[in-house]
């Protein structure tokens, strides 16, 4: 690499357009501001286009009608009233995904016969539409907030599971050799090497796993009923009002980024406190 060729890249590297080293990238303080400033032209073209009236009120409101309709959800408190359901039953979702992909994971990186038997069926459960399995948990289980749950768990569990166990094959083999001949056994090698190396993995797995438990929410909601966020998008749509459809596809759109937000912040903080470094 020539002079010039280092001094580009490393001009490039300090304006955060690319780097050679994504392992040791880390975030500065203003990296929130592209995203923003994405965000305000996007809004900045959508209203230009209503405002000139190149697309009809039906097709695309203007984002002061859905801004309004928001607020009056908010003030009325529909808001709140619909979105609860579906907290509840994505929470619940997450924490079944958690508490059976995270150990899954662990004992089919550990067991080859284990992984040999399930990771195809993990892989096998992703191509099934969750439309396709809700109406089998209606028949298994019934309705409420139990069946819309399990269909969160099930499209965040993939995640979680392949998060975990790439995390875990993707360690320094040395460094578990010199745990092992130190006399470790299972739990303090998993507690003091293994989960302290693979956290990064295994929480950006939880990460991407509560964002789609959200979405998994919506879904059986539209299919199941219920009284959350699907059913209010579905009156919405039946009503043919197209803000309200805007408003809740925003509401769904803000918990998911509030959802993935917190889960960033539990995952810096235990990154930090595992491996005693910021991710």
């Amino acid at each position: 690499m020539t002079s010039q060729e280092r001094r580009s890249a490393l001009t490039l590297s300090h304006l955060g357009v690319w780097s050679a080293f994504p392992g040791r990238t880390r975030p500065g303080r203003l990296r929130l501001v592209p995203a923003l400033v994405v965000a305000a032209v996007l809004v900045l073209v959508w209203w230009a286009v209503t405002a000139a009236g190149l697309i009809a009120p039906l097709y695309l409101p203007a984002p002061g009608e859905v801004v309004a309709r928001m607020a009056f959800q908010v003030q009325s408190g529909l808001a709140w009233r619909y979105l609860a359901p579906t907290l509840a039953a994505a929470l619940l979702g997450m924490g079944i995904a958690v508490a059976v992909g995270l150990p899954l994971g662990y004992l089919a990186t550990h067991s080859r016969l284990l992984g040999a038997v399930v990771e195809p069926f993990i892989a096998v459960s992703q191509t099934v539409p969750l439309v396709a399995i809700a109406p089998l948990l209606v028949l298994w289980i019934g309705y409420g907030t139990v069946p819309i749950a399990i269909l969160c768990a099930i499209v965040a569990f993939f995640p979680m599971v392949t998060t975990t166990v790439v995390g875990l094959r993707s360690l320094d083999m040395r460094t578990i050799e010199t745990a092992l001949l130190d006399g470790t056994n299972w739990w303090q090698r998993l507690v003091h090497v293994e989960g302290p190396m693979a956290a990064p993995a295994v929480l950006a797995g939880v990460r991407g796993g509560v964002v789609l438990s959200m979405t998994g929410a919506v879904v059986g909601e539209l299919v199941m009923g219920g009284a959350g966020l699907g059913t209010l998008l579905t009156l919405a749509r039946d009503s043919a009002d197209t803000a309200a459809v805007f408003a809740v596809v925003a509401w769904i759109s803000l918990t998911a980024l509030a959802f993935h937000a917190l889960v960033q912040l539990l995952e810096r903080a235990a990154v930090h406190r595992l491996q005693g470094e910021s991710s």
